[in-house]
């Protein structure tokens, strides 16, 4: 049984993770460490925003508040108009970048602690132990921020400006019963970015699509397969079943995104390598195994049974902001559909 006798250190800490390397690559064990987080990725599909570390600047809050904020910078083209010829003038409105100021609401941890008196006689490599509580902190972080990015999308749903069917327009949004959840929808789903001016749409979706759309895959080969799969292949789809249809149960929800209507915003606070910042305790930054974000992470030791107990902590600060410059209030680039009939 190896250990590492109360010292961590920037050796170690490279150690665990090519061991955390490992036992990704072990199927049996992968099953283990596998998030839910296909909300998330369809996010990062339609993100134009320049969310990146030399535009999030540390800011004190208003009201002395100690939270701090990040500056995302969306692209804005709304004011560019058709107008009446001219001669010998080339003058137009300015094209902008829109700054705008977030503060990171999301944050969450996940503690846990190996204890080197248990492993006396466990059979278990004791790097091991710490490498898969790694894997499993990194699993539940992005599995909560997927969990809420389906709530902000509802949030912030817009409405629907094409009325013609078979979907049913209701408040922010559209109803569509459950005969037409198929291959031909994405006609209907095509004349809707065309009437709310989306670009580079995709889909998110729960459980509506998934069968005929697994079916459709399958049969592809078959001379009457190819028509439904290049129907699906209208748009990107991304299917996340486990935080779209848990979040809005009872109701099975999809999502259409525009192009740069959403994006995530993350910060970190430590340093990238392991400093020590008081005894026993030190801290570092370290990215997701799963998805582009970044965790603070802190380790403190302590004696226990005359050994050593290691405790860590992985923090998320994070979230998922809307494009304010939308050029119409009620076009925010989401729009949600629901399989059923509008009460």
């Amino acid at each position: 049984m190896s250990t590492v006798g109360g010292v961590f250190s920037e050796t170690l800490l490279r150690d665990l993770r090519v061991r955390a390397d490992e036992l990704m690559f072990d199927d049996r064990i992968k099953q283990q460490y596998v998030p839910k987080i296909e909300i998330l990725n369809a996010i990062k599909a339609v993100q134009t925003a320049q969310v990146t570390p030399k535009f999030m600047q540390l800011k004190q809050s208003n009201g002395g508040s100690k939270k701090y904020d990040i500056e995302v910078m969306w692209p804005n083209a709304c004011d560019i108009v058709a107008q009446e010829c001219s001669s010998c003038t080339i003058e137009g409105e300015e094209l902008s970048t829109n700054a705008q100021v977030y503060g990171l609401e999301f944050c969450k941890e996940v503690p846990f602690a190996v204890d080197e008196y248990t492993m006396v006689d466990n059979e278990f490599d004791f790097q091991e132990l710490i490498a898969k509580g790694m894997l499993a902190a990194d699993v539940a972080l992005v599995n909560s921020l997927a969990a809420y990015a389906v709530s902000v999308l509802n949030a912030n749903k817009g409405v629907n400006a094409y009325g013609g069917g078979p979907g049913v327009p209701s408040g922010s949004d559209t109803f569509i019963t459950a005969p037409f959840w198929g291959a031909n929808l994405m006609a209907y789903l095509v004349q809707v970015t065309q009437m709310n001016n989306f670009t580079s749409p995709v889909l998110a979706s729960g459980a509506n699509f998934f069968q005929d759309y697994f079916i459709s895959n399958k049969v592809v080969g078959n001379a009457d397969g190819k028509g439904n799969a290049a129907l699906y292949g209208t748009f990107p789809i991304y299917f996340d079943q486990w935080n779209i249809d848990t979040v809005n149960t009872p109701y099975l929800f999809t999502y259409l995104l525009s192009m740069g209507s959403v994006a995530i915003g993350n910060r970190t606070y430590n340093p990238s390598t392991v400093q020590e910042s008081a005894a026993n305790w030190k801290r570092w930054t370290a990215p997701s195994k799963f998805f582009p974000i970044n965790y603070d992470w802190f380790y403190s030791a302590e004696c226990a049974n005359d050994m050593i107990k290691h405790s860590f902590k992985a923090k998320l600060t994070a979230d998922v902001l809307v494009n304010p410059a939308g050029c119409s209030a009620t076009n925010t680039g989401i729009l949600t559909f629901i399989c059923g009939s509008a009460t």
